[in-house]
C-alpha cells in the first residue's frame, strides 16, 4: 500500500486523523505505547518519541495506530506533527 493509501485509510478510520489531516498534521510514524513493547526490545515509546519532537519545536499529537487493513493496533499509537506556532 502507498503512503497515500494509507492516509486515506487513516483519514476513513478514525475521525481524530481526519481532523489532523485537515489541520495540517503529517504522519510519522507508528511506535508502541508505554510498556508496550515487546520484552527485551528497548526502544522509544510512542510518549518519549512525542517529547523529543516537541523539544524540538513540533506540535504533536498520539492517536490511535491502524494496520495496513485498518484494524486498530491497540499496543501502538500513531504520532503526527506539525510544525509549532
Amino acid at each position: 500500500m502507498s503512503r497515500e493509501g494509507y492516509m486515506q485509510l487513516l483519514r476513513k478510520s478514525d475521525v481524530r486523523i481526519a481532523a489532523l489531516l485537515d489541520q495540517g498534521f503529517a504522519f510519522v510514524t507508528n511506535a508502541f505505547r508505554p510498556g508496550q513493547a515487546p520484552p527485551g526490545i528497548s526502544i522509544r515509546d510512542c510518549e518519549q518519541m512525542a517529547k523529543k519532537l516537541r523539544g524540538e519545536g513540533w506540535e504533536v499529537e498520539v492517536t490511535a495506530a491502524y494496520d495496513e487493513a485498518g484494524q486498530p493496533l491497540s499496543a501502538m499509537g500513531s504520532l503526527w506533527w506539525r510544525r509549532g506556532k
